[in-house]
């Protein structure tokens, strides 16, 4: 499932794409155990309605604290999806876009929001709402397994800013 993509900062203009996500103010120090409850939560949802996921899964901060982050972890579906209490139908905006992948394990991830930054900052642009992470070596057709995902080397993350146009 993991390709090699470039780590240049590419602009173009994307589609809005229906989701599904559980959003929620979690401490920073269980970031990675929340978005994992949280992501077993929507594949579980998904299968037990029979919808098919139409994306890979993302991770959305709204918000980044040093002590707490507000966070919505998706998956994009198709029209016939419904939410429940927990799980509401959202949205990833469509508009123009800047995004760039980052190889390897999350703990060089922020080597890639630099190269954004530099790239809105060199462009004068600014961003229109917060970034997003699409995990594309995550599977949200099958059960949540960390130890059937690829080594931590081999996964592809793509980072994607809105922006306000030019």
């Amino acid at each position: 499932m993991t390709t090699e993509q470039p780590a240049d900062v590419v602009e173009r203009r994307r589609d809005p794409k229906r989701s599904l996500s559980i959003r929620a103010t979690v401490p920073v120090a269980r970031l990675t155990e929340a978005q994992g409850e949280q992501l077993a939560s929507l594949i579980s949802h998904l299968r037990a309605s029979g919808v098919a996921p139409a994306g890979a899964p993302f991770v959305r901060y709204h918000t980044f604290g040093d002590d707490e982050t507000d966070l919505e972890t998706g998956i994009p579906v198709g029209d016939d999806a419904d939410g429940t209490d927990r799980i509401a139908v959202t949205e990833l905006p469509g508009g123009t876009a800047v995004s760039t992948w980052h190889l390897g394990a999350h703990d060089r991830l922020a080597e890639a929001y630099a190269r954004l930054e530099a790239w809105l900052g060199e462009h004068r642009r600014t961003p229109a709402g917060p970034a997003w992470e699409v995990y594309t070596w995550i599977d949200p057709t099958e059960p949540l397994d960390p130890s059937a995902w690829p080594s931590p080397t081999e996964w592809s993350t793509e980072i994607v800013q809105p922006v306000r146009p030019a």
